[in-house]
């Protein structure tokens, strides 16, 4: 579940970069790339039943992502 297989980039703000690194060391991660892939991963089981974008916008709604 949490392996790499084929990556993409995403651009993030330094600074949040930098907060993320810190937190990422402090909890023993390797690399920040993992521990971000970890927090994604644990983030999208919340949507693994979900069967359609209404059910999707609800999770999102019920998790203060969008209004």
């Amino acid at each position: 579940m949490f392996g790499f297989g084929k990556t993409v980039n995403v651009k993030i703000d330094k600074d949040l970069h930098a907060r993320i690194a810190k937190v990422a060391d402090v909890a023993g991660y390797a690399t920040t790339e993992e521990f971000v892939q970890h927090i994604l991963e644990k983030e999208m089981l919340h949507f693994e039943d979900t069967k359609n974008d209404t059910d999707i916008r609800a999770k999102l709604k019920g998790l203060g992502y969008i209004s």
